[in-house]
């Protein structure tokens, strides 16, 4: 691969890399966020046990799961661009 194709596609990957772990932090918060919502409403429930405290937990209980869901992909990208990441690296240094 020509050197500059690889520093190219090396900057557009960090420019990702970045732009991932900032999703990541703010997906973090809001997960934490949503987690102790739903906490809370799972400890409401179990007080009150109606059926509208129980609808309340179970909803916010699956947006948590979605947002869950988010991260978690969230982080795997953040492994496969870490991954290219490095054979990218690996082709600058083989050129040296």
């Amino acid at each position: 691969m020509r050197q500059a194709v690889v520093l190219r596609k090396l900057e557009e990957t960090q420019e990702r890399l970045e732009r991932a772990r900032h999703e990541l932090v703010v997906l973090d918060e809001q997960f934490a966020a949503l987690d102790d919502a739903a906490e809370e409403l799972r400890i409401r429930n179990l007080v009150s046990e109606t059926p509208l405290s129980s609808h309340d937990y179970g909803e916010m209980r699956r947006a948590a799961d979605v947002l869950g869901k988010a991260r978690d992909a969230v982080r795997a990208l953040l492994t496969e661009l870490l991954a290219a990441r490095e054979e990218l690296l690996s082709h600058v240094e083989a050129a040296q």
